[in-house]
């Protein structure tokens, strides 16, 4: 008994671990500095999420507008601290053309909803409507991804991210420019 409890919270424990601290740390946002790259464009899979009327949205029917997604999960403690972050640069573009697509990939609008009010946060929820392509998700939370008005995917964020940062309020208002 004692072998399985301690086995048991050596698994735990290692999960905990896992999640905070092995999770990719890349982090890429293309900018006009000179110094950043393009991660990649929308290769023809479009990305489809469900809103909280349980409506269909399509990165594509965004076009015209910055896209911001952030997919991450109630249970990841570095998605849920870089939560405020989020809901500050949210306030900051406020009636621009800047959309913020909170995508829980636990596929459960009432919990997401629910966490959301809790931390009196305004920030709108949203879980995956089809499969996600690999090649954006990567299976890490937090990922972050910024489309440009095009619909292209111009940054990629991997891991926690502190959306306070200048550069990155630089970046989208750039986006935002053009």
């Amino acid at each position: 008994m004692k072998q399985t409890i301690k086995l048991n919270t050596f698994l735990i424990l290692g999960f905990i671990f896992f999640q905070n601290f092995i999770f990719a740390k890349e982090k890429k946002l293309n900018g006009n500095d000179g110094n950043s790259e393009l991660v990649s464009s929308l290769t023809g899979d479009d990305l489809i999420f469900v809103n909280e009327k349980r409506e269909k949205i399509a990165l594509s029917d965004l076009k015209g507008k910055v896209v911001f997604v952030n997919f991450w999960a109630t249970w990841c403690r570095p998605c849920v601290e870089e939560m405020a972050s989020i809901n500050e640069l949210k306030k900051k573009f406020k009636d621009k053309d800047i959309v913020f697509v909170m995508l829980n990939i636990e596929a459960d609008l009432e919990k997401a909803k629910k966490f959301m009010v809790q931390r009196k946060l305004d920030l709108p929820v949203y879980v995956v409507g089809k499969t996600v392509s690999p090649d954006l998700f990567k299976n890490v939370v937090p990922t972050t991804l910024i489309y440009n008005k095009e619909g292209q995917l111009e940054g990629n964020i991997q891991g926690m991210m502190d959306f306070n940062d200048p550069k990155i309020y630089e970046a989208i208002k750039q986006l935002l420019e053009k």
